[in-house]
């Protein structure tokens, strides 16, 4: 059995897992991620070393590259995150929370919506790690409840024109049984720059199986229209592939 993967992260991760299976992985990634250059943001790096009153984690490596970025700049970060309220948007973003000494005060369930009841009322300043894009209802929360509102992006994600055109090709002939999205840009990514959009959607409503890892892409996957064969609540890679194929055979 063919199984796509459209995700640039961890591919061959996921090669092996799905190998070890007897499935037969195409690796094709429909995004880029760059980092942005620190002097892009050192600015807002430094005001965070100065420290804040509050500080959203949206995603594990997010959180780890603006350490990194904190110790180009020589700035003491940890300390600073040490006296702050700690909320991560999910699991990925507590445990590397956690790791670093700086274990979160709460924890969603990996949705943007899910970090809202946890706000705390201001005033103070939030810093607010991005994860490629801006994030507008959270960005909207803060400032509701008299924040400043401090903006950080270390990664930005860009859609990649090749990689969107061969999963497309690739779903459209039906030469996979599976497509494996792990983040929702994904999801969005292939459909904005799909050629034929609506025969794209009929084929993962009809042929091929569309599976998702956490619900932020199951959502993103139901907004185009499409019903998620199988979703991983434990967002692992290799729970996506063993519960995917049980799901098959019990179906077959």
């Amino acid at each position: 059995m063919r199984i796509a993967y459209a995700g640039l992260r961890r591919r061959e991760e996921f090669k092996s897992l799905a190998t070890k299976l007897g499935l037969i992985p195409l690796l094709l990634p429909v995004q880029a991620t760059e980092k942005v250059p620190v002097p892009e943001y050192q600015d807002h790096l430094r005001r965070l070393g100065e420290g804040v009153d509050l500080f959203v984690a949206t995603t594990g490596i997010g959180v780890r590259e603006l350490m990194e970025g904190g110790r180009v700049l020589e700035l003491d970060l940890k300390g600073s995150l040490e006296k702050a309220l700690r909320l991560a948007r999910g699991t990925k973003a507590a445990r590397v929370l956690g790791d670093l000494g700086l274990a979160p005060h709460g924890v969603g369930d990996g949705t943007t919506p899910s970090l809202l009841p946890l706000l705390p009322q201001g005033p103070g300043v939030a810093a607010l790690q991005l994860y490629g894009k801006p994030l507008p209802l959270l960005e909207q929360a803060l400032e509701e409840r008299g924040y400043a509102v401090l903006p950080l992006m270390p990664y930005r994600h860009l859609p990649d024109p090749e990689g969107i055109r061969l999963l497309e090709e690739t779903i459209l002939a039906k030469e996979v049984e599976a497509v494996a999205f792990v983040a929702a840009i994904q999801v969005e990514f292939l459909f904005e720059g799909a050629r034929n959009p609506s025969d794209l959607r009929k084929t993962f409503q009809h042929e091929v199986k569309a599976l998702a890892v956490g619900r932020v892409t199951a959502d993103a996957l139901r907004e185009w229209g499409v019903q998620p064969f199988y979703v991983d609540e434990q967002e692992r890679l290799g729970s996506m592939l063993q519960g995917f194929l049980r799901l098959y055979r019990e179906v077959a």
